[in-house]
């Protein structure tokens, strides 16, 4: 499935791409569905929801809203964004560094600092370089702690693209300016779908999965997931045994390559050949 929120005259609504390519709202096709992308996370309805959108050969065209409305960021309170820096060798060699190979690296950021698609990714003044890093988003189905690697991705609903930004030139000054290079607003955009995990993997394995940095209209780098140093699943195995993940929280898994950002520029992050896609002006 295919899920997003668009926002309609009576308010952001949660919606799921049919079959015919129509876009349903959720709250009308699942009875009692919360309004809300992240409380249905939290409901643990998404198997509720794919049995209705697959067992249903025709929705009316009063459940369905128009595709070209306006998409919002999927949700924006999620309880934790994990980010892992240095997980792509390449893009170590950019800073000079080398990948972690004993255990990932890793940092923390605040919701403030989502912005959904199409919308403008902000280039704070006075602090120098900022980078944006396309990235494959692990989004939490269910509550998950403590598990093995071999469980790791039965606790995962799907997947989402995503623009992680950093303030580079701070970064330069002291790799201990971590969170503060984060967490300027803005500086996680993410969306525009939610594409849960079996729909990723009728297109191959997960391991064969392109990431793309795309600036202004070109490939700035781009490498599979099978180029991590620590998979998607170690990863997120990894960081259960230090917190607990919940439904809704987002595991970025680090990027193939950052390029640096001005104001007038437009990035994106791709996923696969045509899976996924999130674009961002700058400002």
């Amino acid at each position: 499935m295919r899920l997003r929120t668009v926002q309609l005259s009576d308010g952001p609504a949660p919606c799921v791409r049919l079959r015919d390519g129509r876009l349903a709202r959720i709250d009308r096709l699942l009875p009692d569905a919360p309004r809300d992308l992240l409380a249905l996370l939290e409901s643990e309805r998404l198997d509720a929801l794919a049995a209705v959108v697959d067992g249903t050969a025709a929705v009316a065209d009063d459940y369905c809203v128009d595709t070209e409305a306006p998409v919002l960021a999927p949700w924006t309170r999620p309880r934790k964004i994990l980010g892992i820096g240095l997980n792509y060798g390449a893009h170590a060699g950019d800073l000079g560094e080398q990948a972690p190979r004993s255990s990932p690296a890793s940092f923390l950021k605040g919701d403030h600092t989502i912005v959904g698609p199409g919308r403008p990714i902000v280039v704070p003044p006075g602090i120098g370089k900022v980078t944006a890093e396309a990235e494959l988003g692990l989004v939490i189905g269910r509550t998950c702690h403590q598990v093995g690697v071999d469980e790791a991705l039965s606790y995962v609903a799907g997947v989402v693209p995503v623009l992680d930004q950093t303030a580079e030139s701070v970064l330069m000054e002291n790799p201990r300016y971590l969170t503060r290079v984060k967490n300027y607003p803005t500086f996680f955009a993410f969306g525009p779908e939610l594409i849960t995990l079996d729909e990723v993997l009728a297109h191959g394995p997960l391991s064969d999965l392109q990431v793309a940095t795309i600036h202004n209209g070109a490939v700035h780098r781009k490498d599979t997931v099978a180029g991590m140093t620590f998979s998607p699943a170690e990863l997120l195995s990894f960081h259960s045994q230090v917190m607990p993940f919940y439904p809704g929280d987002i595991l970025s898994t680090g990027t193939p390559g950052a390029v640096g950002i001005s104001p007038g520029d437009v990035v994106r992050c791709e996923l696969g050949d045509g899976l996924a896609a999130l674009t961002n002006p700058v400002r």
